[in-house]
């Protein structure tokens, strides 16, 4: 049943008693102002509406490049689904997920690396898909430990091999572009690789750290891999594949 105009009215009664003080002040301050005063609070007002049509405008292209290249990057894993197959020894990633980058799109920082580097497709549109695939899979791990669908003892492993599949296959990206690139695109390539690797560097320990709080203080598992550098010592070669940067 709809409210009606009184019962509306007292709703917003506390709303509406600031909204009529506030404008009885500025309303009294006008009447005392000079005339420069009010010639200044005129161009302050459309100097305001000007930047804030101008920052509406930005974040309508912002939005809109966005949700292009993201696009791109769905119809770049729509064409991996016909042949979802991948060469990797990382046994739990069979393939393309069917039901699309569900997972990866819940990692805004994943996306940004996937849409910086969204220009590799022109080369090597391959290497981008394993990439897409390897990012959906680390994103997919992470949270089904957090959220004990997966034991911590199990998978952390499984999580460790696919930060490992991404770095690889970023590093691999200097060997797609050509040199010839920057001259031909006006961006430096193998900078934009760089960045975003150490990007990715960065938000994987940020995102281990998270996992091995939660699996030691929260689920009392005391056994974690070693993923901290140490000193060179022969008788660790055997964790070193553990070892993150």
């Amino acid at each position: 049943m709809e409210k009606d105009f009184y019962t509306i009215l007292q709703d917003l009664k506390v709303e509406i008693f600031f909204f009529i003080l506030f404008f009885s002040i500025v309303f009294y301050q006008v009447q005392q102002a000079e005339l420069k005063t009010l010639v200044s609070l005129l161009l302050i007002s459309i100097w305001a509406y000007a930047l804030w049509m101008y920052l509406q405008d930005r974040a309508k292209k912002e939005h809109s490049k966005d949700a292009k290249d993201i696009a791109v990057i769905d119809q770049v894993h729509e064409e991996k689904i016909s042949h979802p197959e991948i060469t990797t020894d990382n046994f739990p990633i069979k393939g393309a997920p069917k039901k699309g980058l569900v997972y990866m799109k819940e990692n805004r920082t994943l996306m940004e690396i996937a849409k910086d580097l969204i220009f590799v497709k022109t080369f090597d549109i391959q290497k981008y898909q394993e990439l897409l695939i390897y990012m959906n899979q680390y994103q997919k791990v992470y949270m089904y430990i957090l959220a004990e669908r997966y034991p911590c003892q199990s998978y952390i492993p499984t999580f460790l091999d696919a930060r490992e599949n991404i770095l690889q296959t970023l590093y691999q990206l200097y060997l797609v572009i050509p040199s010839t690139f920057k001259h031909i695109y006006g961006i430096s390539p193998y900078q934009v690789i760089e960045r975003n690797i150490l990007t990715f560097t960065k938000l994987s320990r940020t995102m281990l750290e998270v996992l091995e709080n939660f699996c030691r203080v929260d689920l009392k598992e005391y056994y974690f891999p070693m993923t901290q550098p140490i000193p060179y010592d022969a008788s660790k070669q055997k964790e070193k594949q553990n070892l993150l940067p």
